[in-house]
């Protein structure tokens, strides 16, 4: 059972906008109130069409791409999973895992 605060992650989502959910659920807040936003650090679009399926309907390949984030050290997956690291410093880092694959 989904406790009532907890977002599912829908397949049909766009790449983009699960970074932000996931961000906001690391944070505690909504997506609407996270700063900064996405497009000033990376181009959603881009994000949303680096692991789409091709024109031909084929998967791209593994892979994953890595970008700082405020406070945080973001990775997305090719295969739908999103790793977020709080950066406290330079000399100390507390990693916390946020996965939303499309599998839900």
């Amino acid at each position: 059972m989904v406790a009532p605060n907890e977002r599912r992650s829908n397949a049909n989502d766009r790449l983009s906008i699960r970074v932000i959910s996931a961000i906001a659920e690391h944070e505690g807040t909504t997506p609407t109130d996270i700063r900064p936003v996405l497009y000033d650090i990376i181009d959603p679009d881009a994000l949303d069409s680096l692991f789409s399926a091709t024109n031909e309907g084929d998967t791209r390949a593994n892979g994953s791409v890595e970008f700082r984030y405020g406070p945080h050290e973001v990775t997305v997956h090719s295969d739908g999973r999103i790793d977020i690291e709080r950066i406290r410093d330079s000399e100390s880092l507390s990693s916390t895992t946020e996965t939303a694959s499309g599998d839900n």
